[in-house]
């Protein structure tokens, strides 16, 4: 699937003067905050959100250090953010939009395409725009919108962390928002096994000591 490098434009020289002046990156998100509105996204900034009861599913579009007005690479950010672990273990209370930095599951786009590359798009001023949105439309409705609906809700996240390597937090972190959203439900049964699984995991680590506080702190005991 190429989603790289585009096909540019041809414009007359008092044309490309013209579209110096602009910005590349802004024109961009410009033209694809449309179509992602199509498919349910609304937009604050450079973010574009998913809800889902009182979850959401946050897309952010990173422009690297290195770009320029007219020349801009990027890539794309997404995650998760549930507001009962927002509340109860991360200290965000009333965080109505939340940054993808603030997602308790977190990924970026290259992590599921083939081979995990760090993947970045590049884009000219003079490059066809409505060609370029719908290639990364293509990469945000394939790769990055099905990833968002398994974990959309406290109980897909609970699915990712138990069966899925890729866990888009820390070891720690993973272990503290399982176990969180583990008793909350009721699973104990599930909360002793994966208590007692990262203890074994974990003996004689700083993450041991941590883990304890935090169960200490959501009164766990079997």
């Amino acid at each position: 699937m190429a989603w790289g490098k585009w096909v540019s434009c041809k414009l007359s020289p008092k044309a490309c003067e013209l579209v110096r002046k602009m910005d590349t990156f802004k024109i961009f998100i410009k033209e694809l905050s449309p179509l992602l509105n199509l498919i349910s996204f609304n937009k604050k900034g450079n973010n574009f959100y998913l809800e889902f009861d009182k979850n959401y599913g946050v897309v952010n579009f990173q422009k690297s250090r290195d770009s320029t007005k007219e020349e801009v690479r990027f890539t794309i950010n997404f995650g998760v953010y549930s507001s009962f672990l927002g509340q109860l273990i991360d200290g965000y209370n009333d965080l109505t939009k939340p940054e993808v930095e603030q997602c308790q599951w977190r990924a970026r786009v290259g992590a599921f395409m083939p081979g995990s590359p760090d993947y970045w798009w590049d884009i000219n001023i003079t490059d066809n725009f409505k060609s370029i949105t719908a290639k990364v439309m293509e990469a945000v409705q394939s790769v990055v919108v099905p990833e968002l609906n398994k974990r959309l809700s406290d109980e897909g996240l609970i699915n990712c962390w138990m069966k899925e390597s890729y866990a888009g937090t820390t070891e720690i972190g993973r272990f503290k928002y399982l176990t969180t959203l583990l008793k909350a439900n009721g699973d104990f049964e599930t909360l002793n096994q994966v208590v007692d699984k990262f203890m074994q995991q974990s003996k004689g680590k700083p993450n041991a000591t941590i883990a304890l506080e935090h169960l200490k702190e959501i009164e766990y005991s079997k």
